[in-house]
Order: structure tokens, then C-alpha cells, then sequence
């Protein structure tokens, strides 16, 4: 089934011609290189080949949105402190802690031209994120989240950006892009048995193609796995590898140093 994304990519004001499709969308970053949603993680990713950066965020608070998966520090930086209980100040001032600013993360988005596909974790963070893209006209990103109150918030807003509903194994995809307002399916199947590319059948994908929604999967590290998803007519695949979705990046890299 092959898929044809120039509207999708019109419509969004995408680049066109940016890589090849599915798009390799490193999962908080190149997190299987480097430290999980870091500059180092993102900077190492796009060298690796990735097209996007999935990310996630959190709240200071005084308000500034940030990149980390948790607002508890412990398990990344073994630090017992609560991001949401320090100012951006306190947080950047802890010692070992290496939390990116939203704001740093997508100035190096665009100055490597990778997009940003943001998983909002805290309330409060999704207005914030649109609003920055949006003053810095950085189109070539999309905002999403597994909780779909913070999705329609920002569908019910006429965000002009890409909605994206992440949904669990055993959950209705298509039942919760509706709830959503969501413009892409994103399955977080990884965990569902030795072959969940057999989850992703033609029906679910004629059903979402048909409501108009485009379809991103789950973070995959098992090399025939992730062979069977790319022959899918998927928009993205999150991988904490990028370079085994594009070890011809990796190959560039070697050749461009010997010379």
C-alpha cells in the first residue's frame, strides 16, 4: 500500500524532500547512544540519520517549559528532587542534572533542521510549545500526547500544527482520535508480544487514512521488527537507534572522516 504525504506535508507547511519515508524519529533523542532527552542525545541523533526528535515535556515552577520524560529527577540523574517544585533557575543551577530548556531544544531544531515531534507530558505545556513554534515560524513539528484533554485543548485552540493521540496496547485508536482531535495515530504497540507489526493491519490503516489521520509507531529496537514497520505506509517510527533505521547516515559519517 504505498501512501502519498504531499497534502499532509502542504497542509503543515512540512518540508518536502526531507529524507525518506517512514521518517526516523529518534526517541528522546539518539537515547540509546546518550542520555535521554539531552542536547548531546538530540545533536547525536540527528548525526545518526534522524529525520524528527521525539521529546518530552515538563513544567518549572515559574512556568518554563522544559525537556524530560519525568518530573521526578531520580531515575535519569538519581537526583530525589521534582522538576515542577524548582524554578528554571534552581533546576539549571543542579549539579550532574542536564535538562534542556524546550526553547534550547527547538533552536536546535532548526539549526539542523530536524523536526520535533513533542510528547506533552505536563499539563500547561502544550499552549506553551505551539505558541514558541509559532512566534519562531517552525513549522516542520508536531505536539501530541497520550492524555487527550491536553490534545483537544489544543485542537479546540485551531492549533495550526499536527496533532498526535499516543495510544496503549488494548486501547481504540480510532475511538481515541476522535476524543482527541488528533491528527495522527500514534501506536505505542512496542510491547505487545514478539511480532506487534502484526497489530498494525491494513484495516486499522485504510480506517485512519479514511478519517484523514496519519499513523506513527512505537519506539523499535529489534532490527526484523523494525524492517517489517518500514514497508508500512507509516509517517514516522520512533527508534532509541536511529542508526539502524539509517546506517547509510552512519556509513557517510565513517567515509567523510577517513577523507
Amino acid at each position: 500500500m504505498a501512501r502519498d504525504f504531499s497534502a499532509f506535508f502542504g497542509r503543515y507547511g512540512w518540508p518536502s524532500g526531507k529524507g525518506r519515508l517512514p521518517f526516523c524519529i529518534g526517541h528522546r533523542g539518539a537515547s540509546g547512544h546518550e542520555r535521554e532527552n539531552t542536547i548531546a542525545a538530540f545533536r547525536r541523533a540527528t548525526e545518526l540519520g534522524a529525520e524528527m526528535w521525539e521529546l518530552d515535556t515538563q513544567l518549572t515552577k515559574d512556568g518554563v517549559v522544559v525537556v524530560s520524560h519525568d518530573d521526578h529527577l531520580e531515575r535519569v540523574f538519581g537526583i530525589d528532587r521534582r522538576i515542577s517544585e524548582m524554578t528554571a533557575a534552581e533546576l539549571a543551577g543542579l549539579d550532574g542534572v542536564d535538562v534542556p530548556s524546550f526553547s534550547e531544544v527547538a533552536a536546535l531544531g532548526r539549526e539542523t533542521g530536524t523536526g520535533l515531534y513533542v510528547e506533552l507530558k505536563a499539563p500547561g505545556t502544550g499552549m506553551r510549545c505551539w505558541q514558541h513554534l509559532a512566534k519562531m515560524n517552525q513549522r516542520f513539528a508536531c505536539l501530541g500526547s497520550f492524555d487527550t484533554a491536553q490534545v483537544r485543548e489544543l485542537s479546540d485552540a485551531a492549533c495550526d500544527f499536527p496533532l498526535s493521540v499516543l495510544i496503549r496496547v488494548g486501547h481504540d485508536p480510532h475511538a481515541l482520535g476522535d476524543e482527541a482531535g488528533a491528527d495522527i495515530l500514534h501506536l505505542c504497540w512496542e510491547r505487545a508480544g514478539e511480532r506487534p507489526q502484526d497489530l498494525v493491519t491494513d484495516a486499522l490503516m485504510h480506517r485512519a487514512f479514511d478519517a484523514g489521520r496519519e499513523i506513527v509507531l512505537w519506539h523499535e529496537e529489534r532490527p526484523a521488527i523494525l524492517d517489517d514497520l518500514m514497508k508500512l505506509p507509516v509517517l514516522g517510527i520512533c527508534t532509541d537507534l536511529p542508526d539502524l533505521m539509517r546506517p547509510s547516515a552512519v556509513k557517510e559519517k565513517a567515509v567523510g572522516r577517513q577523507g
